[in-house]
């Protein structure tokens, strides 16, 4: 489509691997603002402020046709890119919204990897909304909300008050059903009932 001889292309990518490697760091890495991060970890504003300013910042980076694009041919042609992609976007986006939103909210620290994947789970409910808005008007060809950040200030408004609490109500019930057993060893022995 780009009328590039093959020839004249293995002469700078010798691999489709590298011209692969080559697209991602063009489009994914180098276009990546490591200020998103340091915004969400600054808790002199609330959680809430901060997804806010991230997530419209974020729209615009990804909310291209190009980006879009790619990512989707990407994901049906060949998993490397966005595999890489989303494992950084989680490790330096989605557990810092997790870590932030426990501190700001009270929730108690995961204690195995089921209840840190509750969080990522509900993060990503919220973060794919936004992606989603670049499907519906780059893949499908529908109609957007012309007002994009109004949007994300409602989804963001609705994930912080949903998700905090339902991860509270997880969090105690699954403690409540973890100390139940040995709340009631220690009634039996308590009672000198012999619990065997």
């Amino acid at each position: 489509a780009a009328e590039i001889a093959k020839p004249t292309l293995y002469r700078y990518f010798p691999t489709k691997e590298a011209l692969v490697d080559r697209v991602y760091d063009e489009v994914f890495v180098r276009k990546w603002d490591p200020l998103w991060e340091e915004w969400l970890s600054d808790s002199s504003k609330s959680l809430g402020e901060r997804l806010k300013r991230y997530l419209k910042d974020y729209a615009q980076y990804i909310l291209r046709s190009d980006w879009i694009r790619i990512f989707i041919s990407a994901g049906l042609t060949r998993q490397g890119i966005n595999q890489r992609y989303i494992a950084r976007l989680r490790e330096h986006h989605f557990k810092v919204i997790a870590r932030e939103m426990r501190k700001e909210y009270g929730i108690p620290e995961p204690l195995d990897e089921d209840e840190l994947e509750d969080e990522i789970e509900l993060i990503w409910s919220m973060h794919s909304g936004v992606f989603y808005i670049g499907m519906r008007k780059w893949v499908y060809a529908l109609t957007v909300p012309k007002n994009l950040d109004r949007v994300i200030d409602l989804r963001v408004d609705a994930f912080l008050l949903g998700a905090p609490q339902v991860l509270k109500q997880a969090r105690e019930a699954s403690r409540n059903r973890k100390a139940t057993p040995a709340k009631r060893t220690a009634a039996l022995a308590d009672s000198g009932v012999d619990s065997a």
